[in-house]
């Protein structure tokens, strides 16, 4: 009688280890770090179903996945976005530019993308006069409201009307009095090819222009975030060595 209830009790007991194990391995599989993303294709795509994808996204999930690290890229507003990283609420956000007022707040990653800020003209329009960022003077200029290369222009004091969608200010370059649209020239062109616009415009490169870099940047509040740095920096590495960064990136060209 006691051999019994000793094997009773030891079967009962294994089985609910058991079950603890696989629950606790369980919710370890579903602990994925959230990083956050915005519409900016073709870097960062959200489509009308919630659904993410671009460039950065696929590069950012297979450098985590390079590494074993779990991740989950969710969308939210920019600005939403700066002020959870800025309190650490949040781990991290896809393409950033490093910017001075961020430093205090931010580490970044290396570098993830890059983007070429353009002067965009009507594709019949005669841009000659324009050579350098300073040029702009001379121009009725629009730009997306409160993306950075707004606030570049805000900052040399370059008038410029804004657009609160990529959309709304492609189209205001074609259809409205505008002379030149300030903007990323990949995502531009991405955006106007979906809007079968790309026959209606046309790019211009300034000299004195650089191309600027995009990275994860993450909270230095959010606990980890050095960590997820490193992962993230070593899983680059080996997508970039097999040749998988360059399939991603062929995909949106």
């Amino acid at each position: 009688m006691k051999f019994i209830n000793f094997k009773t009790h030891f079967l009962a007991l294994t089985t609910l280890l058991i079950l603890l194990y696989s629950s606790y391995g369980h919710s370890q599989q579903q602990e994925a770090v959230e990083l956050y993303a915005v519409h900016y294709p073709p870097y960062m795509i959200v489509d009308p179903n919630g659904m993410i994808s671009g460039i950065d996204v696929e590069v950012t999930k297979a450098s985590f996945a390079a590494v074993n690290e779990p991740v989950r890229i969710v969308s939210a507003p920019w600005k939403r976005i700066l002020k959870s990283l800025k309190f650490g609420y949040i781990a991290g956000s896809l393409t950033c530019s490093i910017r001075e007022d961020r430093l205090s707040y931010l580490n970044y990653s290396e570098k993830l993308s890059e983007a070429n800020q353009v002067a965009i003209f009507k594709a019949n329009a005669d841009a000659s006069a324009l050579n350098n960022f300073s040029d702009l003077n001379h121009f009725k200029v629009i730009a997306v409201e409160g993306w950075g290369i707004q606030k570049e222009l805000e900052k040399n004091d370059i008038a410029h009307d804004t657009a609160q969608e990529l959309d709304d200010a492609i189209r205001s370059l074609i259809y409205r009095n505008i002379d030149v649209l300030y903007s990323g020239e990949l995502t531009t062109l991405y955006r106007a090819k979906q809007l079968n616009l790309q026959e209606k415009i046309k790019i211009k490169r300034m000299t004195d222009k650089q191309s600027d870099s995009f990275h994860l940047c993450f909270s230095k509040k959010f606990t980890g975030n050095e960590r997820l740095i490193e992962k993230f920096n070593q899983g680059l590495k080996l997508i970039k060595a097999s040749g998988e960064f360059g399939k991603i990136y062929s995909k949106y060209r």
